[in-house]
């Protein structure tokens, strides 16, 4: 994490770099093949549920990934939950989601507007675990360029711009991709500094591999997807990248979940905004 006075409060957060040990696929369209691999307390080892929830802004992205925590030996596939009633509540409307594979529920008959709380619900197994998100307003993403000088194959920087209003607190999330593939790593800020201010910082793009195919080369495309989400998204998400335990010993914990019954994950209600670049 990096903080300065010049600039958001910035944490770029490498998945291959967190232990083994719990699965989370994030969702949806915007979330597709992203695998999150989370480190469980070890105090707390039993099976629990994982939930991970999305309705944004756009057109029919609306999704809820259901499975339950898997053992460090077991391999990273996403196994899906069968059988739940999911449904998204907002201003004493309900949408129930139905199953369009095992574990993923979606519907792409609604879309969230910036302002509104919605309620998710999922029941399963006679459990039940619920979750509120109230969708920020959309902050223009004004710009995202690179400079030549900070192009490296195995490392290249880009930046993104935007005005950062004044109020309320504002938090962002970018996800990254490279020809229109998701990268593991993704940047969260907040405007801790930067109140109604300009923001224009960095974003970074790796290969952290020994794959020289993923290299990065003159015409690769960059995209960076800016995405405004609250505060209880903000802290599950950088808390996921704490999860690993400090450098001082210290037992990892959960990452701090939004859901309410005792599964882990989150659910989030934020706007979508996306910008794509050429490597000249």
């Amino acid at each position: 994490m990096k903080t300065s006075s010049a600039s958001p409060l910035q944490t770029v957060i490498n998945m291959k770099n967190i232990p083994k040990l719990l699965l989370l696929t994030l969702f949806s369209t915007l979330f597709c093949s992203c695998e999150k691999v989370i480190e469980l307390d070890r105090a707390d080892n039993e099976v629990k549920y994982v939930i991970e929830g999305t309705i944004t802004n756009e057109p029919g992205v609306c999704s809820v990934l259901l499975s339950k925590t898997k053992n460090f030996k077991d391999d990273n596939q996403f196994i899906g939950v069968s059988g739940a009633v999911v449904k998204i509540e907002n201003n004493g409307v309900a949408v129930i989601l139905p199953e369009s594979s095992p574990g993923v529920y979606k519907v792409n008959t609604i879309n969230g507007t910036p302002g509104q709380t919605y309620l998710m619900t999922v029941t399963v197994d006679g459990k039940t675990f619920t979750a509120s998100s109230t969708m920020p307003e959309n902050v223009p993403f004004d710009d995202f360029y690179m400079k030549a000088s900070d192009f490296g194959k195995k490392r290249t920087t880009a930046y993104v711009k935007y005005k950062d209003p004044l109020e309320p607190q504002n938090y962002y999330w970018f996800q990254l991709f490279v020809n229109d593939k998701k990268q593991r790593n993704f940047s969260l800020m907040n405007d801790e500094f930067t109140p109604g201010q300009e923001v224009n910082t960095t974003v970074s793009f790796q290969n952290e591999t020994d794959d020289l195919s993923r290299d990065f080369k003159k015409g690769d495309k960059l995209t960076a997807e800016m995405h405004s989400i609250d505060a209880s998204a903000y802290l599950y998400l950088h808390s996921l990248g704490n999860a690993e335990g400090s450098d001082n010993g210290a037992s990892p914990a959960n990452p701090i979940s939004n859901i309410n019954g005792g599964a882990l994950g989150f659910f989030s209600a934020h706007t979508v905004q996306k910008r794509t670049l050429v490597i000249p």
